[in-house]
């Protein structure tokens, strides 16, 4: 991955770091700045429009002062240069200064205005001209992260009544104010002097300039359409459709309220109803929306502390690499330093980050699709709590509190999805918020989806343990490596495993068992010192003091499946599921009953039922004891059994037919006598309630000899006949060599092995030839 694709990742995988904090400081530093506004608690109508001044004055006088006190306090006092006296109490003043004093008289707000009139009795005054109006004229400091040492808020508007038996400063002028480097405009405004109730009622526009730094700056614009300023609560509240822009960045809501601290600087900012944020800039849309979004700010230095986003909090980055989705019912960010920079946070309800890769996926293979970028990434858990990195530019661990799901999957038809679950995950990320290590506690769970191209009938595979380590490809976002711990167990259909640890390399796909491992099937059933388990070859390897069983009969003593099991020690073991081979390698040892295959090699073909040795193979089986003519055996006795060994090049057993073939320097020992082959078939009895068969003859081709004490015979061909206990050598022709009778040929050779004797036909054509003794 290039280094700009890299940085885009890095920025998209940010979580709600720099989305949640850029909408609510432009907020911030907006409403903040804007104190003295409120939401407009009504809509007002329009008011009467003050008639001209009067010109019958009976009197005039140059300078003029007027203050109106209640229970011993300044309610207000009114300045003029000039004052022309009117009937009824009403004057005209010029120059004029009113000051109000507020419910406490602890406060100044003055008013500025050419001329107006003045009606001493009511104490009312109404200016048709313009009005300049000072707000905390002695505040020593202002609000917002900025504003320190501005002592007014500058406001000019025009028409105003102040109503003093009610205490209301109003017009439905337009107004436009400034405080510091902000400036606005609004229309329409009233201020309860008493109350302290500042309301601009509607088209508020406020324009904040550029802080000062380094780069390209832009400035912010705050659209509003009510405000509202209680100055004894601390609370400025804005609603109607409030909107706040920087550049690409837009942040809007149906409402706001921000909370002064008794010095008037600024505590909380809330904004609420239908919150929505949307951020073009840097080549990515950043999407924001919740309920409620709130901010607590450092009221001595103006940072921004804290950032909650409640009621179905989303926060989506659609980009050209891919979308990136949080979504929650609460996110809470904490932020630190001079210029705020996220250091930690939680996203807690329904927790949610999906993270989908567009464009050219990687390479997938295997069953599973376990290689290749991961193109769908999920997580999801009740809750989330996550730190950042110092500077706030990049995650640096994560965790949930509880159970946890991670889902990740590839958009190529070629692979297929993982799920992993745990009862808590714990992440790492890289210094550009990829996922490096994950570690997973209190029982996990990992799920392999076979891919969509996977052949039918493919199978899910799953594993399970108390911990999960996984180390993580920061670029494909794949797992390199996981390792699990502590009863780990896997199940592919009536495919299982167990061992105390389990080892996966995503390069290879392989699973090593370690730790008393055993597998398993309906079939077959493995233990070993270790076994690799190969998910995309679908295979299984035991090794090291193999020990294997199996049902289905296939050492060599027919019957199909039975009760008794077939058994096999061996070094190494490789299991191909698909074709359903076993190969064992490495002093193989073989046995169901009491028939034994010793081999250096063995294959076993479980669907043919077949087996194979390899070179210089050993057996053992049971054959009927051989009968002696004329002798009944006892009623109810038990038949006696006689072993037999063969020993040959090689074995190969077809259980359909109940028959073993041995080739290449075969020898067959049993009761003393040894034949000998270069090829020889043994033909098994069924066995009864499952147990192995014995033989029951054995056919015998090339070179074939025959040998007992004090005589040989020699043929091409020779059956042997277990129950009767005799052996016929044809072929060739037959010869006989007797160590006391010499040489005897004819057309057959019979031996009979419990008295040794020997009956040889010579047939009508080829009559019995004697010749004088052979010494062996």
């Amino acid at each position: 991955m290039n280094t700009g694709a890299g940085q885009s990742l890095a920025r998209r995988k940010k979580l709600v770091t720099t989305l949640v904090a850029a909408g609510l400081l432009v907020t911030v530093l907006c409403v903040a700045v804007a104190y003295w506004r409120g939401r407009a608690g009504r809509e007002k109508g329009n008011m009467p429009v003050p008639q001209a001044l009067p010109t019958d004055v009976h009197q005039q006088l140059s300078g003029y002062s007027f203050t109106r006190s209640e229970g011993g306090r300044q309610v207000f006092t009114i300045r003029a240069s000039k004052l022309a006296a009117k009937e009824g109490g009403k004057s005209i003043l010029e120059d004029v200064v009113l000051e109000l004093f507020g419910r406490s008289g602890s406060r100044r707000d003055v008013l500025r205005t050419e001329r107006c009139e003045f009606d001493s009795q009511s104490g009312d005054v109404v200016s048709s001209g313009p009005v300049h109006i000072e707000l905390n004229a002695q505040a020593a400091v202002l609000p917002g992260a900025g504003l320190r040492g501005q002592k007014r808020v500058e406001l000019e508007t025009s028409r105003i009544i102040y109503r003093q038996k009610s205490s209301l400063v109003e017009t439905d002028e337009p107004v436009k104010f400034q405080i510091g480097p902000l400036t606005g405009s609004a229309r329409g405004l009233s201020y309860a002097t008493q109350a302290g109730l500042v309301e601009l009622r509607k088209d508020i526009v406020i324009e904040l300039p550029p802080r000062l730094g380094a780069g390209p700056q832009i400035p912010t614009r705050l659209n509003a359409g009510r405000l509202r300023y209680d100055k004894e609560s601390g609370t400025v509240t804005l609603a109607g459709s409030l909107e706040i822009f920087q550049g690409d960045r837009r942040l809007e809501a149906q409402q706001g309220t921000v909370s002064l601290n008794s010095e008037n600087r600024v505590t909380h900012v809330i904004l609420e109803a239908g919150v929505h944020g949307l951020d073009t800039s840097a080549g990515a849309v950043i999407e924001i929306s919740a309920r409620r979004l709130e901010g607590v700010l450092d009221p001595v230095h103006g940072q921004l502390k804290s950032i909650v986003a409640e009621g179905g909090s989303r926060v989506e980055s659609r980009q050209k690499s891919g979308t990136t989705r949080l979504t929650a019912q609460r996110v809470d960010l904490v932020f630190e330093g001079l210029h705020p920079q996220p250091k930690g946070g939680s996203a807690k309800g329904d927790v949610e980050l999906v993270a989908d890769a567009s464009g050219p996926t990687g390479a997938t293979g295997g069953s599973a699709g376990l290689t290749g970028r991961a193109d769908h990434r999920s997580l999801s858990a009740g809750q989330v709590d996550f730190t950042f990195r110092a500077g706030g530019r990049s995650l640096k661990n994560a965790q949930t509190v509880g159970p946890g799901k991670l889902v990740l999957s590839s958009a190529d038809a070629k692979g297929g999805a993982r799920t992993i679950t745990a009862g808590q995950f714990q992440m790492e990320f890289d210094n550009r918020s990829r996922l490096e290590t994950l570690l997973g506690l209190a029982r996990t769970r990992i799920l392999f989806e076979p891919s969509p191209q996977a052949p039918p009938g493919t199978l899910p595979q799953e594993t399970t343990a108390e911990r999960l380590e996984a180390k993580f490809d920061p670029a494909l976002e794949t797992p390199r490596s996981m390792i699990q711990k502590g009863d780990f167990h896997f199940r592919e259909g009536d495919r299982q495993a167990l061992a105390d640890q389990a080892t996966y390399l995503d390069q290879t796909q392989v699973m090593t068992l370690t730790g008393h491992p055993q597998a398993w099937d309906s079939d077959t059933k493995m233990k070993a010192e270790q076994i690799l388990i190969d998910l995309r070859g679908d295979t299984a390897e035991g090794v090291g003091k193999v020990e294997s069983s199996y049902m289905g009969g296939t050492t060599g003593t027919g019957g199909g499946r039975g009760v008794a099991p077939t058994n096999v020690l061996a070094e190494r073991v490789k299991v191909q599921w698909k074709n359903q081979i076993l190969h064992y390698e490495g002093r193989v040892r073989a046995w169901r009953g009491q028939d034994v295959v010793e081999s250096p090699s063995l294959d076993v073909y479980r669907a043919e039922r077949r087996l194979r040795s390899g070179y210089k193979v050993l057996s053992s089986h049971l054959q009927p004891a051989s009968k002696v003519p004329g002798k009944a055996a006892a009623a109810g006795s038990k038949q006696e059994t006689r072993p037999v060994t063969v020993r040959a090049d090689r074995l190969e057993y077809f259980d359909s037919e109940r028959r073993a073939r041995y080739q290449g320097n075969v020898e067959l020992l049993t009761e003393g006598t040894t034949l000998k082959a270069d090829r020889l078939d043994i033909y098994f009895s069924s066995g009864k309630n499952g147990e192995p068969g014995e033989v029951d003859h054995a056919v015998a081709e090339g070179k074939v000899k025959v040998v007992q004490p004090g005589r040989r015979a020699t043929g091409e061909h020779a059956e042997y006949f277990a129950a009767p206990g005799k052996i016929i050598v044809t072929g060739g022709p037959p010869v006989l060599y007797d160590k006391e009778k010499g040489l005897t040929t004819g057309q057959r050779l019979t031996f009979f092995l419990h008295d040794d004797s020997l009956s040889v036909d010579g047939g009508d054509a080829s009559p019995t030839l004697t010749k004088h003794r052979v010494e062996r």
